[in-house]
């Protein structure tokens, strides 16, 4: 593959026919890729939407990267505006950090419509809740950020922190496919660097959480609503991987309403 490509995946069945409705860009949070949106793809699809899935830059087998711990939000913010400008102006969903690059893209003009699902905040809105803070101050998670280092969580943290609403048979299986996110992307989305301007986000906007979601706290999806005068959609019995969890399709139907509703408007 090019290193000047980003890698996309379209679902594993045929996208749906033409229609009238504007295709679907997904993107994905730390440790994670276009993978774990197959299940939403395939629903998108049978709503009438295309998708398209990110694989952001050093996440399996996208644009290479000399060091992944190097890595900026800006520059995976550059990966997903590219990707959006391809596509025209998509809707966009963005899960984790990549609810916090979908801000961007809005910000930048490269999109209709955001959901953000379970999304990390930009600046003046505190990221981090009481698990994550106690996961973050062990000394391998805070030199990895420092020193703009690999980061990867052990399992018991990526239990506690993503996983605790996914069945526990599940897990290995989920746990086998994260990746090595970059450590100074973690030190930005923790001391709240980067920042978007609501003025300059003018596609329309739902936000959705898990009200058990011990990554993302739901305060911080309440705050993202208030931000952009957005819908909140907080859905019991589900957590930080909102998109996999059982019972993951009435959510998702809630979004294609939403998204349905929006493209007859």
């Amino acid at each position: 593959m090019s290193d000047l490509t980003v890698a996309v995946e379209t679902p594993s069945p045929p996208p749906p026919p033409p229609t009238a409705k504007p295709p679907v860009l997904l993107i994905h949070g730390m440790f994670g890729g276009a993978w774990y949106w197959e299940g939403y793809q395939a629903f998108l699809a049978r709503h009438g939407y295309a998708s398209h899935a990110i694989n952001l830059r050093g996440h399996h087998g996208s644009r290479p990267v000399r060091d992944i711990g190097h890595v900026s939000i800006g520059d995976y913010v550059d990966d997903a505006i590219e990707v959006a400008r391809s596509l025209g102006s998509p809707i966009v969903i963005g899960h984790s950090m990549g609810g916090l690059i979908a801000q961007k893209v809005g910000e930048a003009g490269a999109c209709r419509a955001l959901v953000l699902m379970s999304a990390a905040p930009p600046r003046w809105i505190p990221a981090i809740g009481p698990v994550l803070a106690r996961t973050m101050l062990q000394f391998r998670y805070l030199k990895a950020m420092l020193l703009h280092g690999p980061l990867l969580p052990e399992r018991q943290d990526a239990d506690a922190l993503m996983f605790n609403r996914t069945p526990v048979e599940e897990r290995a299986a989920f746990f086998a496919r994260i990746v090595p996110e970059s450590g100074r992307a973690g030190f930005e989305l923790a001391l709240g660097i980067p920042a978007v301007h609501a003025s300059r986000v003018t596609a329309r906007v739902l936000v959705v959480t898990g009200n058990d979601d011990q990554f993302v706290v739901p305060r911080v999806a309440r705050a993202l609503a208030k931000k952009y005068n957005a819908p909140l959609r907080a859905y019991d019995g589900f957590a930080h991987h909102i998109m996999s969890e059982p019972g993951w399709e009435q959510p998702a139907a809630d979004v294609v309403a939403w998204l349905d509703e929006f493209v007859h408007a």
